[in-house]
């Protein structure tokens, strides 16, 4: 799945300071060496993962929705752009009572893992133990793909 968003990928980080490196079969992006986002595949699904002072392939999000996975990775390394360039990026609400209400987040039997979807269409989905990164996704998956793209390559 994640070959598909190579080309996603090289527009997010043409032009900024983000290095890419393989980690434990995944790809790791870092600006200074300090923050760590990591992608990898495996099984038709697609784990993210994000650390400090080393990469991590501890999930605190994964999804087989090929749409979350463009998502994520656009707010992701966009910021990351953003950081290293600088200019102003989207800012989306953090905390798990500012879910988006189109969205709905169920318990699982992994806590604090919860499962995230789409009240229409549960087949947009993905599973997060962290809020604060998963309500953001909620919410920047209202925009159009390619309108919330252009807010992080100014």
């Amino acid at each position: 799945m994640l070959e598909q968003h190579t080309e996603l990928i090289e527009r997010l980080l043409r032009g900024s300071l983000t290095r890419t490196r393989e980690f434990n079969q995944a790809l790791s992006f870092t600006n200074d060496g300090t923050l760590y986002f990591t992608v990898w595949d495996k099984d038709g699904t697609t784990f993210f993962s994000w650390s400090e002072r080393e990469p991590s392939t501890s999930a605190d999000l994964q999804t087989d929705s090929d749409s979350v996975a463009a998502y994520v990775l656009t707010t992701e390394l966009g910021s990351m752009r953003a950081m290293a360039l600088p200019f102003d990026v989207p800012r989306f609400p953090r905390k798990i009572d500012q879910l988006h209400p189109s969205w709905a987040a169920e318990k699982t039997q992994w806590p604090p893992t919860l499962l995230y979807h789409r009240i229409d269409d549960p087949n947009v989905r993905f599973y997060s133990n962290t809020p604060s990164i998963a309500v953001p996704t909620t919410h920047a998956m209202q925009d159009d793909l390619e309108d919330l793209l252009k807010k992080y390559m100014a």
